[in-house]
């Protein structure tokens, strides 16, 4: 689903846009060593009106150095409808001087029986002062029995130890119109690593279906989210939410991940 709350997404996002904002601000600042953290993560999803409950399992990779690109992977299964889909993506964020970060990514799917065949998406970010980053993108996503186009327009500001966020999604489907989707994000930073937030979503979205259909319905979707690095190389992820997808379900979901890195 496109503009399911996805806390991996959302996490690499933010730290992407606290690097640059850092890297802006701190012009002085020291080089870092490269730093890559591994996640294996589990989500249940509990849906009502008669439908089976959803499992993800999912590996990700992630490899950062301030001032240098970011790059990322992950591999992961979902379990729906009573079948299973494999899918693979990665991804880059490539700083262009100072102020600007361009973020290409892909994905592909084994065995798309409800999942997208594939996606690629181009993501434009920059530095506009006070804390601000802006952020534009561009998503095309192609299922078995259709194409959606997304552009997606975030600001994001940072202050203290906060990051908040918001971002409007205006999707082509060419079997269902032009939904319009919108997106806040608000964060709390703690120790050197940790953080904890919130996430909320309402408008029409696009939901793949078995047989690589796709239905558009009106969503409104919460979710707490968090990451707390309990050791220097450990740290446990985790998130609940419950999403409303129109008439199609109620869903309720937890995650929980472990992250090391080296």
């Amino acid at each position: 689903m496109q503009g399911r709350v996805d806390a991996r997404s959302a996490v690499v996002r933010g730290l992407i846009g606290a690097l640059l904002l850092v890297s802006t601000l701190s012009s002085a600042a020291q080089a870092q060593e490269r730093r890559t953290e591994v996640e294996a993560s589990l989500r249940y999803d509990a849906l009502d009106s008669g439908f089976d409950d959803w499992l993800t399992q999912r590996l990700d990779v992630q490899s950062t150095q301030r001032g240098e690109p970011t790059w990322y992977g992950a591999l992961h299964r979902e379990r729906r409808y009573g079948t299973w889909d494999e899918a693979l993506l990665a991804g880059a964020a490539v700083p262009l001087g100072e102020a600007w970060v361009v973020q290409p990514e892909v994905g592909r799917t084994f065995s798309a029986d409800f999942l997208a065949r594939w996606h690629a998406d181009l993501r434009v970010q920059r530095v506009l002062g006070g804390g601000y980053v802006g952020s534009a993108s561009l998503r095309r996503t192609r299922y078995a029995g259709s194409q959606v186009d997304r552009l997606a327009l975030g600001m994001e500001r940072y202050w203290g130890n906060w990051r908040g966020a918001y971002t409007l999604n205006v999707s082509d489907v060419d079997v269902a119109g032009t939904p319009v989707g919108h997106a806040v994000a608000l964060d709390y930073y703690y120790g050197e690593r940790s953080s904890v937030g919130v996430r909320g979503a309402l408008g029409r979205e696009e939901e793949g279906l078995p047989g690589g259909e796709v239905a558009t319905t009106d969503v409104a979707s919460a979710a707490l989210l968090g990451r707390h690095w309990f050791e220097e190389n450990w740290a446990l992820s985790w998130e609940l939410g419950a999403i409303r997808q129109g008439d199609l379900y109620d869903r309720f979901g937890v995650q929980l991940g472990v992250r090391y890195a080296f």
